[in-house]
């Protein structure tokens, strides 16, 4: 009865071990503890990175977009809160910085839940000079078909020279027409027309 006893104390001691080990790397039964856990677990899956994390960029209470930097690669990596945990929601891959062009941008549109789908827009900035980045779109009906309504998105870089611009897909679509990298004076010094 003894040794009974003893196998079935060390199989429990086992068990709360493990358990343990599990919740201290940050997993839960049906993801990651917080968004940062699960962007991590994101590009380790996807064999990228670890990116340097440089600006965390929530949306809504239930998204956080993770702008990183990756040798010469960008991401704008997305969580999203679902039931009890934190999960991947696109946006891990890396695209590499072409330093020959003022700015290197990327898109991505990624269906999230039931009411967001989310746009993403966003690029890192090579030359010095330009300190704001416009996404020039128009706004787009039911059928795809351009209405006579603009929008202009803007940001101004900060110091870890990226640029992101988000939107719902399921609220507002745009067909983008160009994006402009200014100086402080406001004067273009690179454009690209989308038509």
């Amino acid at each position: 009865m003894r040794r009974k006893t003893i196998i079935t104390t060390v199989e429990w001691c086992i068990a709360i071990l493990l358990v343990f080990l599990y919740f201290k790397e940050g997993h839960t039964m049906n993801g990651s503890l917080t968004a940062a856990k699960a962007h991590q677990l994101s590009e380790r899956s996807y064999h990228y990175g670890p990116s340097q994390i440089v600006r965390e960029v929530p949306y809504g209470k239930d998204t956080v977009i993770f702008l990183g930097l990756y040798k010469d690669w960008f991401s704008a990596d997305t969580s999203v809160k679902q039931r009890m945990g934190w999960y991947p929601g696109g946006g891990v891959s890396g695209v590499a910085i072409d330093k020959s062009k003022p700015l290197t941008y990327f898109w991505e549109i990624s269906q999230l839940n039931k009411t967001l789908r989310l746009g993403k827009f966003f690029g890192y900035v090579s030359d010095p000079k330009i300190t704001t980045v416009v996404l020039n779109m128009v706004y787009l009906n039911d059928k795809r078909e351009e209405l006579n309504k603009t929008i202009e998105l803007r940001e101004s870089i900060k110091e870890d020279r990226m640029f992101l611009f988000l939107w719902n897909e399921l609220e507002n679509q745009y067909r983008w027409k160009s994006i402009q990298g200014m100086d402080d004076e406001g004067k273009v010094l690179y454009e690209y027309s989308f038509e």
